[in-house]
Order: structure tokens, then sequence, then C-alpha cells
């Protein structure tokens, strides 16, 4: 019987996947938290098309939450997905790039210079990468980068257990430390001094300008959300797509023979092991999926994960391959979501997965996993990546 929860799943879910995708591609967990789980691509495009069906207003976790600013539904969605959208189109992110080069090459550089020629990756580079640079792009202190991930962490952790004490505690560290923030810009647009130029201060300026109020609450729920989801899933496609690659030597040796492979790495490496492997909607009516009847009210999981090796889309979807197309790739794999709710940071992820790898390969293209070494999959069931990659040099 699936059991998301189980060990042999967060170990492997994939397996496990393909026999639901086979046998039962509409699952029906029964056990607390219960939830629908979709595992068939077709299936899963169809439900995140229709979005007065399956609504996102439930909370994206398997337990029912009160959501406001990107996890809504339109209108209040589309109101703040304009709001934050400027900040992470291509042009935007390209105008970045400078400074995203810079960091990466600084951290992989003092990877290099490890004693020992050891490192583990996810505490080298693919943690501190995305947080210093969701850090630098909303105004905040990067040197508390710990505990910006701390708090991510546990507001992730605490989306399936309701009585999670540490996101408790966290959100309320969050709350009082971006609050301080939005006080601090208030204050200084009340005495007429400019703003600096990022997130946060936009978003103050914005809601004082805009035709509907924004509360503090809502200010807060779009910080938090973009901080979490400026570094989770980052985090995540470096390990995920350096692990693969490592994992079967003449992968890595081709990206380093041909750089202009790193791109389609770095695609296949979110198709292969999306960092996100399901978010959840809420049915607000009846529904019938694949034969099956859903109820309203019932919490359904998309598993974008299953979706990326269904081989009704894909050929060969069980093997990491870099002869796909770089184009179909990103039409059809659904690891950034897809239509309304697609992740607004994801033009932001592909560039520093890929300037992460293109640096890897050129300081350090004898890099390989540490045979005296770990490698452990971070902890959140629905999210898939490395919290351990040890590699040695």
């Amino acid at each position: 019987m699936y059991d998301p929860f189980g060990p042999d799943v967060m170990e492997d879910p994939f397996p496990a996947y393909a026999e639901l995708r086979a046998t039962c591609p509409v699952h029906r967990r029964t056990e607390a938290p219960p939830f629908v789980t979709l595992t068939r691509h077709t299936d899963v495009i169809d439900a995140v098309r229709d979005v007065a069906t399956f609504s996102s207003r439930g909370g994206q976790g398997p337990l029912p939450s009160d959501v406001i600013a990107l996890f809504d539904d339109p209108p209040s969605h589309t109101f703040f997905r304009r709001l934050v959208n400027k900040a992470f189109t291509p042009r935007s992110v390209q105008v970045r790039q400078p400074m995203i080069e810079e960091l990466v090459d600084e951290l992989v550089e003092a990877m290099a210079r490890t004693p020992g020629r050891r490192a583990d990756l996810h505490d080298a580079l693919a943690m501190p990468l995305p947080m210093i640079v969701i850090a630098r792009m909303l105004g905040v202190a990067e040197e508390l980068g710990p505990t910006f991930k701390r708090w991510s962490d546990a507001q992730v952790a605490g989306l399936g257990d309701r009585n999670h004490d540490e996101q408790r505690r966290a959100r309320r560290e969050m709350n009082e430390y971006f609050l301080a923030e939005i006080a601090r810009r208030r204050a200084a647009l009340a005495a007429g001094e400019p703003l600096s130029d990022d997130l946060v201060s936009s978003l103050v300026a914005a809601s004082q300008q805009e035709e509907r109020p924004i509360t503090d609450d809502e200010l807060l729920s779009l910080l938090v959300q973009l901080l979490v989801g400026g570094n989770e899933t980052t985090t995540s496609l470096v390990t995920n797509l350096v692990w693969r690659l490592l994992q079967d030597r003449s992968l890595w040796e081709a990206v380093v023979a041909d750089r202009s492979l790193v791109e389609v790495a770095v695609e296949e490496s979110l198709r292969f092991d999306p960092p996100v492997l399901g978010l959840f909607r809420t049915t607000a009516c009846p529904v019938q999926v694949a034969g099956e009847e859903l109820a309203a009210g019932e919490k359904v999981q998309l598993l974008w994960a299953s979706a990326n090796r269904d081989a009704a889309i894909w050929e060969d979807p069980d093997r990491f391959r870099l002869d796909r197309d770089v184009a179909t790739l990103r039409s059809r794999h659904l690891s950034f979501g897809f239509g309304l709710h697609v992740c607004p940071g994801a033009p932001l992820s592909r560039l520093e997965a890929r300037l992460a790898l293109e640096a890897l390969v050129r300081r350090l293209p004898d890099l390989r996993l540490d045979p005296d070494g770990s490698t452990e999959r971070i902890e959140p069931f629905l999210l898939w990546g490395r919290r351990r990659l040890d590699v040695a040099w």
C-alpha cells in the first residue's frame, strides 16, 4: 500500500509513483491527513488548469489552512502576482546576472580551498547561493542567512503538521523581523527619504499607492512566501543536479567536455528530480477524475514528480539523459508548476543553477562524490533534495 510518509517512499518515491500510474492513478489516502493523489500527467495538467474546481485557497499542504497573497485564487492572486512579477521577469533576472556570477565564483573558490579537498556541497554552495541572492533582492541582512534558512525549513516542515511548534516559533520571529523592516521603510517614506531599491521597499511603497489597501498580514505573507520560495527550490535543484551527474560519472564528464550541455542538464534535473514533488489543491465542488468521484472540500496532491516520469509523455522517463531537447523539457515538465500558479522565481532559479554548474565544471572538473561521505534527503515529504551531499576533488 502506498504511504507517502513511509521510509521506502521517503528514500526513493519514484518506484511507488510508477506503480500508482499503472494501477491506481487516483490514489485515496484514508489515514490522517487524508488526501487524494493524482499521478498521471494528463490528470495533473487538467487539474492545475481548472483553478475554479481545484482551488489554492485551502493551502499548499495536506492540511487545510488559510492563505493569502500568491497562494490565493484570482482575483486576489492576480493582484499580488502583479506586485512581484517585475522582480522576476527574465529581463530583471538578467540584470542581476553579474552579481550572481560574482557570488557563485566566490562560493566555489572558497569551496575549492577547503582543507582536505572535501566539502558538503549543500553547505558550501547550494544553500548559501539562493539564500544570499533572495536576501539581497528583498533588501534584508544577508548575514542572517542561517536564520532565514531555519525559518524557511520550519515553514515547509509545518505544512504536514498542524502542531509544529518550530513552525509557529519561526513564523513569530519572521513576522517580528519583517514588521521591523516594514516600519523602517514607512518611516523613511513619511520623512520624504528615498527608499532603497529592493522588494521590501517596493512592496511597502505599493501598499500605500495601490487602488486597494494592502494589510500588514498580506505584506507579511508575501515576504514569507518570497523568502521561502526564493531559496528552498534552488538549493534542492543544485544538490539534485550535481548528485545525479556525479552518480553516473560519464554524465559529469560529458558536461565538463561540452559546456553547452549545462542548460539541458539543469532542465533534465528539474524533470527527473523536481525539488517540489507536488503541491495541494482543494476541490471547490464535486468532480470526476479518471473515473473516480471526488467530493467538494477534498485535499488533492498534484504530483509533479510522477507526471514528470509518465511514459505517455516521456521517452525513457526513468533515465537521466543529456540528449533531450531543452525546449521540450521546459514546455512539458511541471517542476515549477503550470499555468496561473507557475513559480514566478523560475527564471532566477534556472540562472542560479546554470551559473553554479558552469562554475563547478570550470573550477573543479574532477569533482566526485566523496567515497567516505554521505548524501541525505531533506526532511519534508513533499520536497525532494539533498540536505547533505559530500563531494571530493
